[in-house]
């Protein structure tokens, strides 16, 4: 890799190298953890998101006002089969270890879901223990269902919180 990785993705792929695409278990979102080949095409991949988005803006620099959906530092780690990625930012600073949604049907970045890869694994293991809702976006939250399919899987549904009071 051209940057050290975040100490909680090492961790992660220390204890499980992700899996082949759409055979597997989804986090939040229908997201499937990249395998170790995936992610190492990750830095190559966000050059050429970049390079995309700087041929779109040139086009056009005028009416462009949309922020760059891809950076050097950005690594993806998880994507569905729609073209979604969550990436892990690797760039210096207070994001440092940001897990952040990015749609590149739609050529923009989601949101800033989780501080660490380490706190959304932390989230989703308390969640899948107790049943209840995972925090997700400011008024969603995500909420694990077992789907008997077939095949059975592990869903997470896409509610707003329930207001109590």
């Amino acid at each position: 890799m051209p940057y050290p990785l975040h100490p909680h993705l090492v961790q992660w792929l220390g204890i499980h190298a992700g899996a082949p695409l759409y055979d597997a278990p989804v986090w939040p979102g229908g997201y499937v953890p990249y395998d170790l080949e995936t992610l190492m095409a990750g830095p190559a991949y966000m050059a050429e998101m970049l390079e995309e988005w700087e041929e779109q803006r040139d086009e056009d620099p005028e009416a462009w006002i949309q922020e760059p959906w891809a950076d050097p530092l950005w690594l993806p780690v998880a994507g569905t089969h729609t073209g979604e990625s969550l990436v892990v930012d690797h760039r210096p600073g207070d994001g440092f270890g940001t897990v952040i949604e990015i749609d590149y049907e739609g050529n923009e970045v989601v949101a800033a879901r989780w501080r660490s890869l380490g706190e959304m694994i932390r989230l989703m293991a308390d969640s899948l223990e107790s049943g209840e809702a995972m925090p997700y976006a400011r008024e969603y939250v995500r909420v694990p269902r077992l789907d008997e399919g077939p095949p059975r899987r592990l869903t997470w549904a896409l509610e707003k919180p329930r207001r109590e009071g």
